[in-house]
């Protein structure tokens, strides 16, 4: 086996090849007004965020806000910073020249809040136990599939094997998903750890979880390996309130309750400018905001019908009437942002005409009340959605529903909780779904699309396995054409979730993936 070391800022050639001729983000800077490091030294921020998922374990969550609050709880393997990977928990690693063996070497001066000390044994424990969550660990698992082996052939280093080669690893360790937990943690029965039963290696310690009310987090003085400094957090405590109205997050910020608030709506970006308060955003690199579908059931076994329902989102209409300035419109299954777009928007088009025509050639035939049949059989399909994660978006849903009542098709909106909403997703209950996904890296369609489609399924693992840029970028360029053609996706908008914050706070800085760092933010006064 051949291997290629690298260590601070440089990056094993085997895997980061497939994504830098394409890194277009803009990582790990200070943005728009909270861009500065004038601040201060402690202080306690109030933070306000949209949802809570019932759970606050990092290798469990999905939801941006939430993951972002577990960012700073446990530290990666490597960060990530555009197209590069530098130290974080490995202070370097080797790559095999096929991409199927990784092997990281440790720090030896890392702890865990509970007293535990980072060894190659439990990095192991992690990677074991995130797979025997499986789909409890949605994004994890699938980052881990295909694992053949993990070791520890001593205290200060672990070596990773694949079964094939996986060319977007090391994308997948640098994700908070991926987090590193302490021994007894991961050896910790998954519901506990959701309850926050877990102790990581990161600037801050879970101090309280209340589910659905707030999350507290506690400086850790001691803290000396972050991946931009060694210092510890600037601020000494973050009180997170879960407030699910834009309007009530906007108004604890405009009122001094709130210091920093995520997600940011239309309808509040009025008062927020009136009251000369700093809003920051920046497009998510992944898979766009849209509609999943699934093509096993009723009407959408029918190509027409999917084919149908990616020409009839007026998407311009969407944005200007129900979503913000900071949105725009998707032109792929990408977004813009991400390593391996490239812009379809010949297949992502608005064309209502041509949805009714391409109905009616396929025999759906216009009923009395203007919603098509066929044999008998309604053009009905539903849209599920998580009520907590993705309530905002239904003015944008209930205006969708009016575009394809336009060519005749029923859309009905099928709201869950959250949790309920997770498991008829893993388990494919479902005509379409709402939603997004967010990692640098174009491997994030193997994690959104797997199982939808067989031809998909084999095209997406394929260009996981190849180191070689060219080869690997077209199999991307062909899984997303072939979504669209195939109408399993339909792209609305590159997800932004704008968030707003005092003129006190100070030194915003995103990672790759656009989580705001919470231990570099900086309070004045």
């Amino acid at each position: 086996m051949k291997s290629r070391t690298r260590s601070r800022a440089r990056t094993p050639r085997a895997v980061i090849a497939a994504v830098a001729a394409l890194a277009t983000l803009s990582a790990c800077s200070g943005s728009g007004s909270g861009g500065g490091d004038g601040g201060g030294e402690g202080g306690a921020l109030a933070m306000a965020i949209p949802a809570d998922e019932g759970c606050i374990d990092p290798q469990q969550l999905v939801g941006r806000s939430q993951l972002t609050v577990a960012r700073s709880m446990v530290d990666s393997l490597v960060f990530q910073n555009d197209a590069e990977f530098e130290p974080w928990l490995a202070t370097e690693w080797q790559v095999s020249d096929d991409a199927t063996t990784y092997t990281f070497t440790l720090r030896d001066d890392v702890t865990f809040s509970d007293g535990g000390e980072l060894t190659g044994q439990t990095v192991v424990d992690n990677f074991e136990a995130i797979l025997e969550m499986g789909s409890k660990a949605r994004l994890a698992s699938t980052y881990l599939a295909g694992m053949q082996s993990a070791t520890a052939p001593d205290d200060r280093t672990v070596e990773i094997v694949f079964e094939q080669p996986n060319a977007a690893f090391l994308a997948a360790v640098a994700t908070p998903s991926m987090g590193i937990v302490s021994d007894e943690s991961a050896a910790t029965d998954q519901a506990a750890r959701c309850q926050g039963e877990f102790s990581g290696s990161g600037a801050f310690v879970l101090d309280d979880y209340t589910p659905n009310q707030s999350i507290s987090l506690a400086k850790r003085d001691d803290y000396g390996w972050g991946p931009l400094r060694e210092g510890a957090a600037y601020l000494d405590t973050v009180e997170v309130s879960i407030a699910a109205e834009s309007s009530v997050r906007t108004g604890m910020l405009v009122g001094g309750q709130a210091d920093y608030i995520t997600e940011v709506q239309r309808a509040d970006l009025e008062t927020l400018a009136g009251s000369d308060l700093p809003v920051e955003s920046q497009s998510n690199p992944g898979v766009s905001q849209g509609l999943f579908v699934n093509p096993t059931r009723g009407p959408l076994r029918d190509p027409a019908v999917r084919q149908a329902l990616l020409l009839g989102v007026d998407r311009q209409t969407l944005i200007d009437t129900t979503l913000t300035e900071y949105q725009k419109i998707a032109t792929s299954v990408l977004s813009s942002a991400t390593p391996g777009y490239v812009d379809h928007s010949d297949l992502v088009r608005f064309d209502a005409d041509e949805a009714a025509e391409t109905l009616q050639d396929a025999g759906w035939i216009e009923g009395a009340d203007g919603i098509r049949e066929k044999d008998g059989e309604r053009l009905t399909v539903s849209l599920l959605y998580g009520s907590q994660l993705y309530g905002f978006l239904v003015p944008l849903m209930e205006l969708l529903q009016q575009q394809y009542a336009e060519v005749g098709i029923e859309l009905k909106l099928r709201p869950m909780p959250d949790a309920e909403a997770n498991t008829a997703e893993v388990n494919h209950d479902y005509d379409l779904r709402i939603s997004a996904m967010t990692r640098a890296e174009p491997d994030v369609m193997r994690t959104a699309f797997i199982g939808t489609d067989e031809a998909v399924d084999a095209l997406l693992a394929e260009q996981v396995s190849l180191a070689d840029t060219e080869q690997r970028l077209e199999l991307v360029d062909e899984a997303q054409r072939r979504i669209l053609e195939d109408g399993l996706f339909v792209p609305i908008n590159e997800l932004a979730l704008p968030m707003a914050h005092s003129r006190e706070l100070s030194n915003v800085q995103y990672s790759t993936d656009s989580l705001v760092l919470l231990g570099e933010l900086r309070l004045a006064g």
